[in-house]
């Protein structure tokens, strides 16, 4: 299940349609399961356990990683912001946009009887790369630590909004612990007092 969902959230960019069928594959292998433990399997015996242990960490880490990946993904595969980029400098209808991105095939490639194809990259007609490729390189390294940022801000807001134990159920906890303590006096106080 781990691995599940470090693949799922790490390249959820890639394939959006991920979540969806590990959702399905586990509702089908939670009912699979539920069959195998009602009708094969005897009752297994309960172990008490404080937590998830080390488990919660290696969860954080790779929810971590995910937002890191999915950041570079979003801006280096993406024609999002080159686009963006090029409605703010030239043009905000994106007239020529598929012209300005392709580059022409270096001289020495159209020198060796070859005839001349376009590519889609930011390069001047010598092969060097333009000032807009480093303007957009610019770009996607903000937008990287942007959305890092915002998505952690995010999660962290939501962690803080979110008790970690509701509270009624930590009412109950409390009522419970009250009555083991009520009940220990009880029994303290029977067992001090004097049969007469």
């Amino acid at each position: 299940m781990v691995l599940q969902f470090g693949f799922i959230t790490i390249f959820v960019a890639a394939f959006p349609l991920a979540p969806l069928f590990a959702l399905l594959n586990n509702w089908v292998e939670i009912r699979l399961d539920a069959q195998k433990f009602v009708c094969e399997y005897r009752r297994p015996v309960a172990e008490r356990a404080q937590g998830i242990s080390v488990w919660f960490f290696i969860l954080d880490v790779l929810a971590h990683v995910s937002v890191i990946v999915n950041a570079f993904l979003i801006a280096f595969t993406s024609d999002f912001l080159p686009r963006l980029l090029y409605q703010f400098e030239h043009d905000s209808q994106l007239r020529g946009y598929v012209n300005f991105t392709l580059a022409y095939s270096p001289p020495s490639y159209v020198d060796s009887n070859h005839t001349i194809c376009r590519y889609k990259a930011f390069r001047d007609a010598r092969g060097s790369y333009t000032l807009f490729y480093w303007k957009l390189l610019a770009v996607r390294l903000g937008f990287i630590i942007t959305f890092e940022h915002v998505v952690f801000f995010c999660l962290r807001l939501i962690d803080w909004l979110v008790p970690d134990v509701p509270e009624s159920l930590e009412v109950k906890i409390k009522r419970e612990r009250y009555l083991a303590k009520q009940a220990l006096a009880d029994n303290q106080a029977a067992l001090l007092t004097p049969a007469a």
